[in-house]
């Protein structure tokens, strides 16, 4: 082999390992950000039941205030209840079939 083929050689295989490295680092950064996704993911997850169950306790404070209430507020406290018992009225039938 000519001085000529072995530079070219040489700077094919410069490459190559320039390219595996590369590789390397990226499947090494896809792997980090997977775990930084399913961490995020969970976290959102916690997040969501969170608000889920501050909705329930902020339609429980405000039924509750409509009860201790009278005029307007009672009537929506009144519309709120025939509502909740709709919900399980339909839930019983649900499960009766």
């Amino acid at each position: 082999m000519s001085a000529e083929q072995v530079d070219i050689l040489k700077g094919i295989r410069h490459k190559i390992q320039s390219v595996k490295i590369r590789l390397q680092e990226q499947q090494e950064e896809n792997v980090r950000l997977k775990l930084q996704y399913e961490n995020l993911q969970l976290s959102l997850q916690q997040k969501q039941s969170v608000i889920d169950e501050l909705k329930q306790k902020n339609q429980k404070l405000a039924l509750v205030k409509g009860i201790m209430t009278d005029g307007e507020e009672s009537q929506d406290a009144k519309m709120q209840i025939n509502r909740i018992v709709r919900e399980i009225d339909k839930c019983i039938a649900l499960l009766n079939r």
